[in-house]
Formats: structure tokens, C-alpha cells, sequence
């Protein structure tokens, strides 16, 4: 469905930091890359008046993994919400996959979320439905035939080692469990881009950090990866870039 997407192809989007050039990988150079997300001068005003971001600019490449930190209320969601079509900026322009964001109609908007994979918090798992039957929601909106549901819904069960537990209602599973159900269902669709939003914020150390390598390794099958969290114990574990945002403000941009 190209047609009614906005690409625009007048402008050079690069980052110039951490680029698959940059760390020496060979076959693409900063220049030539369209990053994953792409902000300019991005605001958003709620109608309350809040001004959740100010002025943000950013960019970040395909087959990163980042992490988006800051206090509660710093517009960590905000951002999110923006990202997948919830709302819209008051200011600026934002870019995901080359798209630039804006009013556009359901059908496109639809398609536009099909490419993103999201993680909440509370998994919003549906309790009276089997493990399969919540992995496979996202197929059955999309219209995917049986035999493809199945064989997608075990391949992403699979990746989140849960292969085996399609039978079981997410009551019976662990805080743990749930979660990396809630991932392979954003994951099924097999999406270039997944947002997590406090995805451990209702875990303990351990379970955090196993969710947040699972990222790590969705990230190596060069799955797009932001991760919405307050937990830096955990962030500090992993060499990977680090977006910290104050009062809707763009603080840091570097390493952990």
C-alpha cells in the first residue's frame, strides 16, 4: 500500500552516530540510510495545555536497540503514543520508516500500526483466551488464513520460549511468562519496529533483565527496538545507546 504514504526524498536524514558505518559494518554508509524514526523539531500540547515535548530532535537507524529514560511525566509515553498514530504532533514533523506522520485515513493508519510491534506494561492479555489465542489476535484482525496463524503464532512462541504453553490461560502463567507473552504477540506480525513501554515495570531484577534480553536478541534479527523504562540498573548492563528525556526535553543522547 505505497500510494498513500508521504516519503520524502528532498532531504538527507542521517544521525552521524552509531550508524552500521560507524561500528564498520560494510555496505551502507550514514548518508544513504532512512532512519526507523526520524524527529524534527517534534512538540506535542495536550488540549489541557500540558506540553508534553518541546522541540525534540532525534533520529534513530534500523536495527538499533535504544533505551528512553527519564522521570515520570518526562513524556517517555508521550513519544510512544506519537510514534504508533494515538496522537499527533502540535509542531513538527515526524518520520518513521521514511513516512512522514499526519492525518491520515483509518485504512492507512491501520496499516501504519500492522508495522509496529508494542509492549505495554500490564500485558493487556485477554484471561479467558488461551496463550495461542492472544498471540494470534493481530493475524485474525489481519485476515491471516489458519495454517499461516498457527505456524507464526509457534515461531513467535518459539522465540520467546514459550513453545509448548499454547494451551494454558495467562492466569496460570508466571509475571514473567505474561510479559514475554505480551512480546510474542507484538512480535507476530513480524513487525521492523517494536515500542516497549515500562515493559519490566511490574517485575522483579531477574525477570527484568531476561525480558530486556529477549530485546537484545529480538534487536539481533535487526528488529528496530525502544524501550520506554525507569529501570537504569538494568539499562547499565547493556552497550547500547541511551535517550533521556526532562520535562519533554531531549537531555542526553549517547552510551549508557
Amino acid at each position: 500500500m505505497p500510494g498513500p504514504f508521504h516519503h520524502e526524498t528532498g532531504a538527507t536524514l542521517t544521525r552521524g552516530v552509531g550508524t552500521r558505518a560507524d561500528r564498520g559494518e560494510p555496505g551502507r554508509t550514514a548518508s544513504a540510510v532512512i532512519p526507523a524514526i526520524h524527529a524534527e523539531h517534534v512538540s506535542l500540547r495536550y488540549p489541557t495545555g500540558q506540553e508534553a515535548l518541546r522541540d525534540l530532535n532525534l533520529s534513530i537507524e534500523g536495527g538499533e536497540m535504544v533505551f528512553l529514560t527519564g522521570p515520570s511525566g518526562a513524556g517517555k509515553s508521550s513519544l510512544l503514543r506519537l510514534l504508533v498514530g494515538l496522537e499527533r504532533p502540535t509542531r513538527g514533523r515526524l518520520h518513521v520508516e521514511g513516512r512522514l506522520l499526519g492525518p491520515w485515513p483509518s485504512d492507512v493508519l491501520a496499516y501504519h500500526r500492522q508495522r509496529i510491534g508494542i509492549v505495554f506494561q500490564d500485558h493487556r492479555l485477554l484471561a479467558d483466551r488461551t496463550v495461542f489465542d492472544n498471540v494470534a489476535l493481530p493475524l485474525v484482525i489481519q485476515g491471516y488464513g489458519q495454517r499461516e496463524i498457527g505456524r507464526r503464532v509457534r515461531a513467535a512462541l518459539d522465540q520467546v520460549a514459550l513453545l509448548g504453553k499454547e494451551s494454558a490461560r495467562p492466569l496460570a502463567l508466571s509475571g514473567g511468562e505474561q510479559q514475554r507473552v505480551g512480546i510474542a504477540r507484538a512480535i507476530v506480525t513480524r513487525p521492523p519496529i517494536l515500542l516497549a513501554d515500562e515493559p519490566t515495570g511490574n517485575l522483579d531484577p531477574d525477570l527484568a533483565l531476561e525480558i530486556m534480553q529477549l530485546f537484545a536478541r529480538l534487536n539481533e534479527l535487526s528488529t528496530t527496538v525502544l524501550v520506554a523504562t525507569h529501570a537504569l540498573e538494568i539499562v547499565r548492563r547493556f552497550r547500547t545507546r541511551v535517550l533521556r528525556l526532562e520535562a519533554g526535553q531531549l537531555k542526553i543522547d549517547g552510551p549508557p
